[in-house]
This record gives C-alpha cells, structure tokens and sequence, in this order.
C-alpha cells in the first residue's frame, strides 16, 4: 500500500471543470487516504472504470482532432473546431488511473514480499544455458538404451517389416510440373468443352 502520510494534491478548478460527476468521483477515490482504504477488489474496479473512461476521452479526442483539421466528417451536426477539453479530461483521468494503479502495484509487491523474494529462487539465463549444456553433453558421450541401430525391432518376428522401401519404388507415374504440351493439357481441355 501507498504510505497513508503520502497524501495527493485535492482536485482543482480546472480539474473539476474537465470532468463530469461520475469521473470527479472516480478522481478523488484515487486520491489519499479514499486510495488506501479502499479494498483490493474496490481498487480493480476502479482501476478498470478509469481505464474505459481515459480510453473513451481519448478516442473522443482523436475524432476532434481529426473534425478540426477537417481529416474526417462531422459525427454531429457541425464539425469540432479544437479537441483541447477533450484533452484535459483525457489528461486528468490518466493521472488518476496512474495512482490507483501505483496503489495496485504496491500492494502486490508488499504481497510477493517486495518483489525480490520471488525472482532471486528463480534460475538465471546463465544457468540455465551451462545446464543445458551439461546434458547435451552427456547425451553425445554416453550409451543410449532407447537408441535404434538400424535393424529391425523385432529380429525373430516373421512379420517385422524390413523398414521403408527405397523412395523411387513409391514415385508416382506423373506428368512434370507444368508439363501442359502433352498428357497434362488434355484433362484442362477436357473441362473447357463446351458440352451441348
């Protein structure tokens, strides 16, 4: 969790001005000490409805943007002349996402136990390449059980199959690729007749 003692600088005039009830309730939630009271599931969902509303005012912006410089048509009956409130509020409610989810990650880490615990029992690339290496290595010098010879599985067995036949014994008899001035135009001609 965040220090309760860290507490965030209220909303002012043009805060309040930029965004609607709805996000200026959002906004002080992600403040200090509303922020650190919260639950973790309470903080999720705010995190998650911040993100849609940062999302949906940048979206917004965008296609003013686009109005103004006259790159798209009007989605209302005139077009935007400047997207800048837009902005504001899209400014606003990123910086209130960015301290819930300070808050997230804090807590998180306070709950790995700092982050560090977790990753120093992990093996580094290091060893895990000179592991690998280790076991290549005993596979090349060392007799394998499981390894085929080449002869048959089952020397005593009637049926044991030889293994495979040689690949030109399995060749089909076609015509080359491509080879459209004899036996491979025919069927092509075939099926362009015209049949009355």
């Amino acid at each position: 969790m965040t220090d309760p003692q860290e507490k965030h600088a209220p909303a002012n005039e043009h805060e309040r001005r930029a965004l609607d009830n709805d996000e200026m309730e959002m906004a002080n939630q992600a403040r200090n000490p509303a922020l650190s009271s919260l639950s973790d599931s309470a903080l999720s969902e705010l995190v998650s409805r911040l993100r849609a509303r940062r999302n949906r005012a940048r979206d917004i912006s965008d296609r003013q943007g686009r109005e103004a410089r006259a790159k798209a048509p009007p989605s209302g009956t005139s077009a935007a002349s400047s997207n800048a409130g837009t902005m504001t509020k899209h400014e606003f409610l990123n910086a209130a996402l960015e301290r819930a989810m300070k808050e997230r990650e804090s807590r998180q880490a306070k709950k790995d136990g700092n982050g560090d615990a977790k990753d120093s029992d992990a093996p580094t690339q290091e060893e895990l390449s000179a592991k690998a290496l280790e076991s290549k290595q005993r596979a090349e010098t060392e007799e394998n059980q499981m390894k085929e010879d080449g002869g048959a599985l089952h020397p005593h067995d009637p049926d044991a199959s030889s293994g495979k036949r040689d690949l030109k014994d399995t060749e089909r008899n076609t015509a080359p690729a491509g080879a459209l001035d004899h036996a491979g135009e025919l069927p092509s001609r075939e099926r362009s007749r015209t049949r009355y």
